[in-house]
């Protein structure tokens, strides 16, 4: 995970989006750090990740689960739905 953890963190404490979107994390990650810019190309990017010095999106990923683990006042709107949608499924099937 190298040291992406505190990078994470600093990006999920100063942008809310961040805490549930990951591939929108991960945007803002690369153009913050890594110097891709916001007007180029998808495909220019991914064909130039290894030369530019991108981290893998798992690791980034990781880390941000790791730190909204960890501090849960850093975890997305969206999770408490999600556990409820969890909640719902477990008890369907138990029942069928």
């Amino acid at each position: 995970m190298k040291n992406y953890y505190s990078t994470v963190r600093q990006i999920l404490i100063e942008n809310e989006r961040t805490r549930d979107d990951d591939m929108y994390l991960y945007s803002v990650f690369c153009a913050k750090f890594y110097l891709v810019k916001p007007d180029e190309s998808f495909y220019s990017v991914m064909c130039s990740w290894k030369v530019k010095g991108l981290p893998s999106y798992e690791s980034v990923t990781r880390a941000r689960r790791k730190v909204q683990e960890e501090e849960p006042t850093l975890r997305g709107k969206r999770r408490k739905q999600r556990m409820e949608e969890e909640q719902k499924y477990h008890e369907y099937y138990r029942e069928h």
